[in-house]
């Protein structure tokens, strides 16, 4: 949950203790399930800073490069809202499977594989958007918001795309249908696409160029909060439909831009301008039962992610060529014709990889053969991903909630329009059933975001092994595992040691030749990161940075496979200042079980699980801990730990005034505290140390699951009442360190971005004070405290 920390943390140096509520544990309640259909609470956003240009910043960074480098990965997921005749209404082709509705699950699988890819340094091109975002600018390149310097032409080329779908301007299409540069080996023209952003948040970035043998590797420079991030996209290669550049941070209104380059020296003479999309949005394509497109339909009223692929990609086919030609007017194999249609690499050079989930009885991840048109190495491709998945989820056994399948046939074959492309296809391509949503076991698996993860990892991997045997890539290193144990400390004045381990190796990822350090002075927008070389080296001081103000900074892995996953993110202020206070983020907690809810109505229930990982854990609630101390108390000199460094000694705690720990969702599985963290804790408390401590389960698995209930009532002086307030809404107790403050817990439904998204605070315990503390919170109802101090 994002809140307002700005008037509870000035009362730091006053409070020994405070268990609030920031989160909760996992275990739902129908009456939670309700609450998030219902809409979320209120709540106040703190926002951190937001400064566009801050000292001690990298400006400008680029897309990892890596063995995918070069290469163009089209992916899909299956299925998704469809008119359908016999119902007379919109349905997806799917129901509720054990709480899982496989069209949005499709979805979300293909956005965990295409962040891999896009680390490996891959030209990335979806047919359903990427990831979660209802908001969406789509600018043509004469958009009010377009601008351009140094020489360009028009071109009244008949392939092109039309923001208006070649009705606007009076009912006419574009007058210019793109711009055109001649490259340079330095940079001599630019066009600037600048939105107006709706709303803060993560957006999907896109663009629209029609391929063509004069065109070249093209430069394009995402100016997003954090900086700028270049990436390149050869348009001899790709084209005619929307190439994925990656999602970045945006804030409100139009700071931020993408810029088309003209710079290249890799060969070709032009370079291209015509469209940018930021963001997803609602599906604005009608549908009935004359067809899609077709006049008497009507738009699904759903989000373009959740819709199938012939929506997105009926939008996305532009001028110059007709929709239902391009797509075949269905969905089933609408992606694999949109991706020939789209590519003009030589065979070897791209592939195809749909995402499905399996049912009808079994366990475990099956590759798709089409058994009569069949593509020409699809047998191997179909191998290689199957395979993959269950070697990688074997070997994981005892990580998860369940044990992976025993299965050693990798593959199936059958007749599968989505992949039946033949001999004479421009790439091979297979589908992937990564589980089957009919198994309970397979289904509570695909909805751990842990799991989405490692099957989106062992995607890419087998990708890797295509492209090895059939690519004329030579034994492509894998992308290394996330840095563990990081910590940032505030030094001298401007001054900043951020610290990590190596991550785990094997099935998790090979071996980090270096690390890059990303910096941001909100939280969620980065820089162009700070190279540290050596896969020893886990220690380095930065200097440069503005003492007023707050940083953050997270940790990615680098090698020849490119950028692992970042971090958790770190704040600092590094002011140099006397009083020191450390932010020690505990809140570890991954699992199915803190899903959002979303609403189906054609369940029991009416409630589906997604899995979002920014709305499950985000690992950046450092991010308003930081900026609520620094706006309470500027002078104070800040620092943020992972609570495995405290852990492992590597933190001392005694060299702070005061401990900020967060825990979130926190609760039995993971612990809240454990016996060398009560240790620790205690000791400092001993020695006249201040905590603030923020979590919801605390006393459910300290006192009530024999986690420590002498630690808990002894040293964190409180008792544990219940489990479940069965209320969002709290007041401040008389007197105490929270007087005059407003507070709501969210219920986790109002999520439509994933900056300022508010998980469900479910179950929050109810607690009494002991030995001396006081309350500080009450809840509206009943007995047992919110939080004391």
């Amino acid at each position: 949950m994002r809140r307002s920390y700005e008037r509870i943390l000035s009362a730091i140096h006053q409070a020994h203790l405070a268990l609030g509520r920031r989160a909760t544990a996992s275990r739902g309640s129908s009456r939670r399930r309700q609450a998030e259909a219902a809409g979320a609470l209120r709540f106040e956003h703190l926002e951190p800073r937001v400064v566009m240009s801050a000292s001690g910043l990298v400006p400008v960074g680029a897309q990892p490069e890596g063995p995918l480098t070069g290469k163009i990965v089209y992916t899909s997921g299956g299925h998704g809202w469809q008119w359908s005749t016999t119902l007379g209404r919109y349905a997806t082709d799917r129901g509720d499977n054990n709480e899982i509705i496989e069209d949005f699950g499709n979805q979300e699988q293909m956005t965990y594989y295409a962040d891999y890819l896009l680390r490996a340094g891959a030209t990335v091109v979806p047919m359903r958007p990427v990831g979660r975002q209802l908001n969406e600018v789509v600018l043509d390149n004469d958009s009010a918001g377009v601008t351009f310097t140094g020489s360009w032409t028009n071109s009244t080329g008949s392939v092109y795309y039309d923001e208006d779908y070649g009705v606007g301007g009076g009912g006419n299409a574009d007058a210019v249908s793109y711009r055109v540069a001649s490259i340079n080996a330095t940079e001599t023209a630019t066009a600037t696409y600048t939105p107006n952003i709706p709303q803060e948040g993560f957006y999907p970035v896109y663009t629209w160029v029609a391929d063509g043998a004069n065109r070249t590797n093209q430069l394009y420079r995402v100016n997003h909060s954090g900086g700028a991030t270049e990436l390149h996209v050869d348009h001899r290669l790709v084209g005619k439909g929307w190439v994925y550049l990656g999602t970045y941070h945006f804030t409100a209104g139009s700071s931020g831009n993408v810029e088309i380059s003209n710079h290249s020296t890799a060969g070709g003479s032009v370079v291209i301008a015509d469209s940018i999309r930021f963001g997803n949005g609602m599906g604005d394509v009608v549908s009935g039962n004359a067809g899609i497109g077709q006049p008497g339909g009507v738009v699904s009223g759903y989000p373009r992610e959740d819709e199938n692929s012939l929506h997105w990609l009926w939008r996305a086919v532009g001028q110059g060529n007709s929709a239902s030609a391009v797509t075949g007017g269905g969905n089933v194999s609408a992606p694999s014709r949109m991706a020939e249609h789209m590519n003009a690499a030589p065979f070897g050079q791209s592939v195809y990889i749909g995402f499905h989930s399996n049912a009808g009885g079994g366990r475990g991840a099956v590759g798709l053969i089409d058994s009569d048109q069949f593509t020409p190495n699809q047998s191997s491709l179909a191998t290689y991903t199957g395979r993959q998945i269950n070697q990688d989820m074997q070997a994981l056994n005892g990580q998860f909630e369940h044990n992976w399948s025993t299965r050693t046939t990798h593959t199936f074959s059958g007749g599968f329009g989505e992949i039946d492309e033949g001999a004479s296809a421009e790439m091979d391509m297979t589908i992937i059933e990564t589980a089957f949503h009919d198994s309970a076991e397979d289904a509570q698996l695909m909805r751990d975001p842990k799991v989405r993860e490692q099957l989106g990892r062992s995607t890419y991997e087998a990708t890797l092994e295509y492209f090895d045997n059939f690519g004329g890539l030579t034994a492509p290193v894998t992308q290394a595992s996330a840095p563990i144990n990081v910590r940032a400390v505030s030094a001298a004045s401007g001054e900043v040691t951020v610290s990590w381990s190596a991550g785990p190796t094997g099935v998790f990822g090979q071996v980090a030749t270096g690390f890059m350090i990303y910096a941001s002075t909100n939280g969620y927008g980065f820089d162009g990161g700070t190279l540290v070389a050596g896969g020893g080296t886990t220690t380095a001081t930065l200097s440069g940075y503005d003492p007023a103000l707050p940083y953050y900074f997270k940790v990615v892995a680098v090698n020849a496979g490119g950028e692992s996953k970042a971090s958790e993110v770190m704040a600092v202020v590094a002011n140099g200042g006397v009083q020191r206070v450390l932010i020690v983020n505990g809140f570890d907690r991954f699992e199915r079980t803190q899903n959002f809810r979303y609403p189906y109505a054609h369940t029991g229930d009416g409630l589906v699980d997604r899995v979002w990982s920014r709305y499950n854990n985000s690992f950046d609630y450092a991010v308003q801990m930081a900026s609520a101390i620094h706006a309470s108390a500027p002078n104070v000199a800040v620092s943020t730990t992972s609570n495995e460094a405290v852990i492992s000694g590597a933190v001392n705690l005694a060299n702070y005034d005061a401990v900020m720990w967060i825990l979130g969702e926190e609760s039995t599985a993971n612990d809240t505290f454990n016996a060398t963290e009560q240790t620790k804790v205690a000791a400092y408390m001993a020695q006249g140390g201040k905590l603030f401590v923020s979590g919801s389960e605390i006393g459910f698995d300290l006192d009530a699951q024999g986690g420590g209930a002498a630690f808990f009532n002894d040293t964190l002086k409180a008792d544990y009442v219940a489990d479940d307030a069965f209320t969002y809404n709290v007041a401040a107790a008389a007197g105490s360190i929270f007087t005059g403050l407003s507070f709501s817990f969210s219920s986790g439904a109002q999520f439509s971005n994933l900056s300022s998204q508010t998980y469900n605070v479910d179950t929050p315990d109810r607690i009494n004070p002991l030995g001396g503390a006081t309350a500080a919170l009450n809840y509206n109802t009943g007995t047992g405290a919110a939080g004391i101090q």
